[in-house]
């Protein structure tokens, strides 16, 4: 009886800690210190814009990579820039349509660590209806009970139907760059 009781605890503790570590890695959005954003180029010189109203769904634990999942999304009709001229024209149907796409999102598919110790997120980003893959190189850093994750990846607009086809006004290329932090 002895050995079966100590069997018992022995399980259950590692059934406790598996527990605990699974928990350990979903993580909770602080919305007010996060933000994503994206940089552009339009008649040759950058801008910068931030969604204001986003979420975020992180379970991710750095000791085990490939079990994570990320999903982002943002509210396309909370992009500013600082111009409202160009405010307004990222709100028409020829660019971010929020009217009929109210939202952008991210799924990882998958989840590496590379080399360097930084991770790759594998997925899909689906901006105004078309899906395309994309790769977000970010960095995981845990202190207790709170992370900070930054990421990002570069796309191009184009492949998604976004804006006019004349580059000349505005590249096709595009950065995105995700700051969150995080807390459990």
């Amino acid at each position: 009886m002895i050995i079966q009781a100590r069997w018992i605890i022995f399980l259950a503790l590692v059934a406790g800690t598996a527990l605990s570590t699974a928990e350990a890695s979903e993580w909770q959005l602080v919305q007010d210190s996060s933000n994503v954003r994206f940089i552009g180029v339009q008649e040759g010189s950058a801008f910068r814009a931030r969604f204001r109203n986003f979420s975020a769904m992180i379970d991710f634990d750095p000791a085990n990579p490939t079990a994570g999942k990320i999903i982002g999304v943002v509210k396309m009709d909370s992009a500013k820039t600082g111009d409202a001229e160009r405010d307004a024209t990222l709100l028409e149907e020829d660019w971010f349509d929020p009217q009929n796409h109210p939202e952008s999102r991210f799924d990882s598919e998958r989840i590496e660590q590379l080399d360097d110790g930084t991770f790759a997120a594998h997925g899909q980003l689906t901006i105004i209806g078309n899906s395309q893959p994309v790769t977000m190189s970010f960095e995981f850093e845990v202190t207790g009970s709170t992370a900070h994750f930054s990421g990002s990846f570069d796309i191009k607009r184009l492949d998604f139907g976004v804006g006019w086809e004349a580059t000349n006004w505005i590249d096709d290329e595009v950065a995105v760059q995700v700051e969150l932090d995080l807390q459990q």
